[in-house]
């Protein structure tokens, strides 16, 4: 029952409101207002709001100990989230201000001594520098032990920085004898790491300490081999053991820190040995044997023994494997870099023995251990798989570009030695094996046979051979991959029928400078791809038989009466005769396409070098729509093909027509617009059910169409366009009289058409108020209902909200 919100009674007055009415009759209260509607709906809530507190009133109230009648406790609204925090943390700020204070002490401490070292004297001196390091480093250890570690880090900061004074300052006094600057720095260095050492192995754990250990030893090592003079290769050696031991006493006493400093200086001295071992191999430019063997290569192996130290903090099995393969690629890569200098036949040669090396030895590790051998192996394959592609195109320039009366290939040498392309292919193939187990039966069957022929006949096209020689055998592994292909089943089957026909198509390219080769190649692949047709047995051979036997066998013609020196425009007609019969016997969707390819080429062709181009045309159009006519016929299936080849039957009248001089276009559409009627009227005589748009239609459009075009480009006012306002009219009146809509609807948008083209030279006498009046009469229309369906629609919805 409602109380406030009553849709059938004004809200002011109370007074009923009949429907579909906009105001109140007793208040004049606008109801149809959007005010309205709000206040409708506020109301309604009001309605619900009071059902729910009636509810929460019918409720049992509690009773108190006294017996007193308690009202029910509110529930306590949820807390408010509180507001997201912004600015520094908490935690920050002491971290902010010690870091600051440690750089004001510093700063402080070297403005000290560079204003009062001159007075102070050298037990002065002495005695506020170390009394400063003593108490830095002191308070911050006490500091750090009491859990203030953010202060005893800035303190540990302060006294080492003061410690590195101290050293200075002892130089500047002369008590350190006569050092240079690289001397100076890798005192510095020994005394910051030795102490920084010592303080991070105290039971503070400060990680200031375990990060001025590793720049310790840092600057001990920078200074150093500033020193020793002669020894590049000593120094970043002993710099790198002496960074691994102090990562290894960073993971015996289980500092977090120290150990990845330590790597990290490591790492960079590691990198120092490397480089200075590479150019010390270098002479005149030029890395040799000699220059490897003769001992200055030893810095490169015993850069590649370090990086097995790792193995000494983590034995795991990847880390392992990593430090092992980098180790092997950096033994490999200097112990054949000196190959890279010789002949690009002997670098191939190396690169190629690395990489059968590398493979055998990934075949007989075990698996987990292979990626040692797997990587440098896939290293020196990119220079193999770089120079066999490079012969390969080389090989195929020579036979597009073959010259000559003889037909004889390029004598021109290679870039490296014909010879290695096939190893290079064997070693290419186990690599892929050997790394992908799984491809291993592909590989085997299909990919390895067919690369060990190509790369053959690639290595015979190196050599300066005659044409015929390459082509003949490319030809034989083509055919013979097809033929296989044809024992097979399923995507073996497939895979090999697909590579013979692209190894025969090669062929085919190959054999273009001589028409002999070039015929018994196609015809050869004509004859491969019946066989793929005909004695396939995986499920793709209709399609690709389907697909490339047309073109082959119009290609094979083609090129027959080109080498029996046929005239071109001759030679069109028989191979549109032979594809559109293969066609007819063998009614497939990817054989009638192709087919329709090799022909409509083959036609282009003829009738592009036929001197009188129309005669040709019609001739080639007639052949053309016999054939698909003719299939029509003979298959169910191929019905509506009977429309095409009645188009292009028609397209040939229509081009013999104009080839003799007639302009009307009733003499090139009346006569096949009367054929495609009579078949319509026929199909509505035999099949009473048929509809005449699908049957008389096209028909009728075309006996009125292209007349209609004329009419409207032409003279309105002619015997034409009389005798085709009667046929229009004559349509309309049959169309009505018989029910049928074919005719109706031709007639009368055709007839309308028409009339309306007779109107268009008197339409710029008209008045331009009449137009301009008219138009505006159309859009006050147009307005006023627009207006009118929007007031209905307003009206509509307001209901619609007074209904509950």
């Amino acid at each position: 029952m409602t109380r406030y919100a009553d849709p059938f009674a004004c809200p002011d007055c109370h007074t009923p409101i009949p429907l579909g009415a906009d105001t109140c009759r007793s208040c004049a209260l606008p109801l149809t207002h959007p005010l309205a509607g709000e206040l409708l709906r506020t109301l309604t809530r009001a309605d619900d709001l009071l059902g729910q507190l009636r509810a929460v009133a019918t409720r049992p109230v509690a009773v108190s100990a006294g017996g007193s009648m308690v009202p029910p406790v509110a529930p306590m609204p949820a807390a408010a989230p509180s507001p997201r925090r912004t600015g520094l943390r908490a935690a920050s700020v002491p971290q902010v201000l010690l870091g600051l204070g440690a750089t004001c002490l510093l700063v402080a401490a070297v403005i000290f001594l560079a204003v009062a070292w001159s007075w102070l004297g050298i037990e002065g001196r002495t005695t506020v520098l170390v009394a400063l390091t003593a108490i830095s480093g002191g308070t911050g250890a006490w500091l750090a032990g009491r859990g203030l570690r953010v202060a005893g880090e800035a303190l540990t900061v302060v006294a080492l920085g003061l410690l590195t004074l101290d050293v200075v300052g002892a130089d500047s006094a002369g008590w350190l004898g006569d050092l240079s600057i690289a001397g100076l720095v890798a005192v510095v260095g020994g005394v910051l790491g030795s102490v920084s050492l010592g303080l991070a192995l105290t039971p503070t754990r400060l990680v200031v300490p375990q990060l001025a250990a590793a720049l310790g030893l840092g600057l001990a090592w920078a200074g150093a081999d500033g020193v020793v003079d002669g020894q590049d290769l000593l120094v970043p050696t002993f710099a790198v053991l002496a960074f691994a031991a102090l990562a290894l006493v960073g993971r015996t006493t289980r500092r977090t820190v120290l150990p990845w400093a330590a790597l990290v200086g490591a790492g960079f001295a590691w990198f120092d040995l490397l480089v200075s071992s590479l150019d010390s191999l270098e002479v005149d430019g030029v890395i040799t044997f000699a220059g490897v063997w003769g001992g200055t290569g030893g810095g490169v192996l015993v850069a590649a023994a370090l990086l097995l130290l790792p193995l000494v903090l983590d034995r795991r099995h990847e880390l392992a494997a990593t430090c092992l393969t980098a180790a092997t690629v950096l033994t490999t890569g200097i112990l054949t870099a000196p190959a890279f200098d010789e002949p690009l036949t002997t670098a191939t040669a190396v690169a190629l023995g690395v990489l059968l090396a590398a493979t055998a030895a990934a075949r007989l590790l075990p698996r987990v251990w292979s990626v040692v051998t797997l990587v440098p192996a896939a290293l020196a394959a990119l220079p193999v798989a770089i120079v066999a592609a490079a012969l390969l195109l080389d090989a195929g320039i020579r036979v597009l570009l073959v010259e000559g009366q003889d037909l004889r290939l390029s004598d021109e040498e290679a870039l490296v030695h014909p010879t290695l392309l096939v190893p290079a292919t064997v070693a290419l193939l186990l690599l892929l094996a050997v790394a992908a187990p799984r491809l291993q039966r592909v590989v085997a069957r299909t990919v390895a046979p067919l690369a060990l022929v190509v790369t053959a006949v690639a290595t015979l096209a190196l050599f300066a051979v005659p044409l015929w020689t390459v082509v003949v055998a490319t030809a034989v592994v083509g055919a013979a991959l097809m033929g296989d292909g044809l024992r097979a089943e399923a995507l073996v089957g497939t895979v090999r029928a697909v590579l013979g026909g692209a190894v025969l198509l090669a062929a085919v390219v190959a054999s273009l400078p001589s028409p002999a080769l070039l015929t018994g190649t196609l015809a050869l692949l004509t004859l491969a791809a019946t066989g793929v047709l005909l004695r396939g047995r995986f499920p793709e051979a209709d399609l690709l038989g389907g697909v490339t036997l047309p073109v082959a066998l119009a290609a094979t013609m083609w090129s027959a009466a080109d080498l029996a020196a046929v005239d071109t425009v001759l030679r069109a007609v028989p191979v549109l005769v032979v594809v559109g019969l293969l066609a007819i016997a063998r009614p497939r969707v990817e054989l009638e396409a192709s087919a329709a390819l090799a022909g409509a080429t083959a036609a282009v062709l003829s009738v592009v070098a036929a001197v009188d181009e129309p005669t040709a045309l019609a001739v080639h159009l007639t052949v053309a729509g016999a054939l698909v006519t003719a299939t029509s016929l003979v298959h169910t299936s191929r019905r509506p093909l009977g429309w095409v080849g009645g188009l292009l039957l028609a397209a040939a009248t229509w081009v013999r027509l104009a080839d003799l001089g007639v302009e009307a276009p009733e003499a090139y559409t009346l006569p096949t617009a009367a054929a495609l009627v009579l078949l319509g009227l026929h199909r509505l005589r035999t099949v009473p059910e048929a509809a005449s748009t699908a049957t008389l239609s096209p028909g009728l459009v075309l006996a009125t169409v292209p007349s209609l075009l004329w009419v409207l480009a032409g003279d309105p006012v002619s015997l034409r366009a009389l005798l085709l306002g009667a046929a229009c009219l004559g349509l309309a009146l049959l169309g009505a009289r018989l029910r049928w809509s074919a005719p109706l609807v031709v007639g009368a948008v055709v007839g309308g058409l028409l009339a309306l083209r007779e109107l268009a030279p008197y339409a710029h006498q008209t008045p331009q108020w009449v137009v301009i009046g008219l138009a505006g009469t159309v859009l006050t229309v147009v307005g006023v209902t627009w207006e009118r369906r929007l007031r209905e629609l307003h009206q509509a919805a307001t209901y619609l909200e007074r209904l509950r």
